[in-house]
């Protein structure tokens, strides 16, 4: 979305993109210094290398995409879509531009983008359900209900090793949250993706809040994400199944950041970078396959990596991924 849009811009969304994509992206790229830590002999280090390895949680940041997805979608269109031809040109161009271009690519390196795919097919498909759902007249809380109800229900019938392992602590266990793949990992993210209609939904009628609560929600996401990590790692507690229940904390978080930022500025570099969120997200890990053909990734060229994947990501914008969205705009107005 871009302030050409003619719609009403929400301060700091652009901020949390960029760290969502940045937690992603370091989710990723292997840190070479856990590797040293925990192969230590002091049990210190050790602690600190298992805490390292444990603090970046991609598939968290993906949820909290879903949510901002949605709620994005229907804070601008939450009194009718005017234009369905203008709605679907500006929502699934500008990402499937992009997407095919970044696919094609990653053909020659065994399409390490496959690692990020699955959630634009969810996002794709969630933009092409929303005019559908929005039109059955019951609240937006009663459909999320129900949707998690039969998120639930798709989970025990297609992961049941899963849900298994969680309850016997043994046995066979995938842990991924798109283990049931793209077309039907959509329906198991649907209703984390209506959380963000819900902030949509009720935000202009919220009040603002302190930056004390929001750190307070920040510190809590933080740490459960953690544990979540620890949880599918160690714990047999899948991603399939805790991830529905942390975008619960997670809805209230990013509440608490858009009532906040109704107020107070966020910051202008990450607003400036999150401009090109979605092309790291997209890029990085075809960035880290060609990189790695010339680098190692070990303690001296890790932040390399990571700068260059910036860079390069923000030259796809440049090329790309901006002028898919003038595209996109330039079109819809035919």
């Amino acid at each position: 979305m871009s302030k050409a849009d003619n719609y009403k811009w929400v301060k700091g969304l652009d901020s949390l993109r960029f760290v969502l994509a940045f937690i992603v992206l370091l989710s990723h790229y292997n840190i070479a210094l856990v590797y040293t830590l925990t192969t230590s002999s002091s049990n210190t280090l050790k602690l600190c290398g298992l805490i390292l390895a444990n603090i970046f949680d991609g598939t968290a940041a993906v949820m909290a995409f879903f949510i901002l997805s949605g709620f994005v979608i229907h804070y601008h269109y939450k009194n009718g879509i005017v234009s369905l031809k203008q709605y679907a040109i500006r929502r699934f161009l500008r990402i499937f531009i992009p997407l095919i271009v970044i696919y094609i690519a990653g053909i020659k390196f065994n399409h390490p983008d496959k690692t990020v795919i699955w959630s634009l097919i969810c996002e794709l498909i969630y933009y092409a359900l929303y005019p559908l759902v929005a039109i059955i007249k019951i609240s937006w809380t009663k459909k999320t209900v129900f949707i998690y109800i039969i998120s639930f229900i798709v989970i025990v019938i297609g992961a049941p090793h899963d849900v298994l392992a969680l309850f016997n602590q043994t046995g066979a266990y995938q842990g991924y949250y798109w283990q049931l793949g793209p077309f039907l990992t959509w329906i198991i993210g649907l209703p984390v993706w209506l959380l963000g209609v819900l902030i949509a939904e009720n935000v202009d009628n919220l009040k603002n809040i302190s930056f004390t609560k929001l750190s307070l929600y920040r510190f809590l996401t933080f740490i459960i994400s953690c544990l979540c990590i620890a949880g599918q790692l160690y714990w047999h507690i899948s991603y399939i199944i805790s991830m529905n229940i942390f975008a619960l904390l997670m809805y209230k978080w990013i509440e608490a950041e858009i009532l906040y930022f109704k107020n107070h500025e966020p910051n202008s570099l990450t607003e400036t970078m999150g401009k090109f969120s979605y092309s790291l997200y997209l890029c990085h890990p075809l960035i880290y396959a060609i990189l790695s053909i010339w680098l190692v990734n070990n303690m001296a060229t890790y932040f390399l990596f990571i700068l260059l994947a910036v860079f390069i990501s923000y030259l796809f914008y440049l090329i790309v991924e901006k002028p898919s969205h003038k595209l996109a705009m330039k079109l819809s107005r035919i």
